[in-house]
């Protein structure tokens, strides 16, 4: 069972520095699409700009459909950096506080088999001391002895109690990480399928959005 604890911790350990790697990546992605977006922006701004002083009219025609088009991509690029990744950063966030809390529950097991060992510990010197009087009989009055007695007896009761309570928060905890498991691989796995389909749904997008410019290009040439 030790060992068991000991190797889940160790992964454990693994998960969460990975998961605060994965917030970090996270994190410069969104920085990464919010200042693509803000590119976006300020190149629709410029292509307008350059519409307003062109004289041609087929060619201002165009250079506004463009800088249309780079506004629309502006606000799906911005979608796509804030809400769509931030949910991502919330679950992996919310398993790096969740890892926090097994670790106070391994802490908790910890000062639960300290307790158990320390009750034995207790029992054992008592009863040591017990088998020392009785291997020299005199040297203990019945009544230290019958104290004495009481003693091991009371220790034993702490012991078996301690040593149970150990063994719940074993048993708990063993639950606890078992599910927890079970809830990240299902909760990463949702997640990553509504992030790749966001994603999916966001290229889509900007590919129609791409094709329709190409067309009115097609269908209007500038002369």
């Amino acid at each position: 069972k030790d060992e068991w604890f000991a190797r889940r911790m160790q992964e454990l350990d693994a998960i969460e520095e990975e998961l605060r790697a994965l917030l970090r990546a996270l994190d410069y992605s969104q920085r990464q699409r919010r200042e693509l977006a803000i590119s976006h922006g300020e190149l629709g701004e410029a292509y307008l700009k350059m519409a307003g002083q062109e004289l041609n009219a087929g060619l201002s025609g165009s250079l506004t459909a463009m800088g249309s088009l780079q506004q629309k991509l502006k606000v799906l690029q911005g979608r796509q950096g804030s809400s769509d990744v931030a949910s991502f950063q919330l679950t992996t966030d919310e398993y790096i506080r969740m890892i926090g809390g097994v670790r106070l529950a391994f802490a908790a097991r910890g000062r639960a088999h300290t307790q158990w060992q320390g009750s034995l510990g207790e029992l054992l010197r008592r009863r040591k001391i017990l088998e020392g009087y009785t291997q020299h009989p005199g040297r203990a009055s019945a009544e230290r002895l019958a104290q004495l007695k009481g003693e091991i007896a009371r220790a034993e009761i702490r012991t078996e109690t301690s040593r149970n309570a150990f063994d719940d928060v074993s048993l708990l905890l063993k639950h606890e990480v078992v599910r927890f498991d079970a809830a990240r691989v299902r909760d990463f796995q949702a997640t990553i399928e509504t992030y790749l389909a966001s994603l999916i749904d966001t290229q889509e997008e900007i590919v129609v959005l791409w094709e329709a410019y190409l067309a009115s290009l097609r269908t209007d040439p500038v002369q």
